[in-house]
């Protein structure tokens, strides 16, 4: 499994906001075409959405997945 904290603290000294402060969507597009094929999740959080990823890259070799913000925990 990735190191969230690690890529946490790479987002944040690169000038990011705190992915931590942040919910993400899942979306999976075909790696060859660029079509997409669907969204895995709509709202999850950082850790959460990392986790997921990871085990769906090892699931399916034949997908790209995009984590992408889509609101602010407030």
């Amino acid at each position: 499994m990735p190191d969230v904290e690690s890529l946490r603290r790479e987002a944040v000294l690169a000038g990011a906001m705190d992915p931590m402060a942040l919910r993400f969507r899942i979306v999976a597009y075909d790696k060859f075409s660029g079509e997409k094929v669907r969204v895995h999740n709509e709202n999850t959080s950082f850790r959460d959405a990392v986790e997921t990823v990871a085990g769906l890259i090892q699931a399916d070799e034949h997908l790209h997945f995009l984590v992408e913000p889509v609101s602010f925990i407030q």
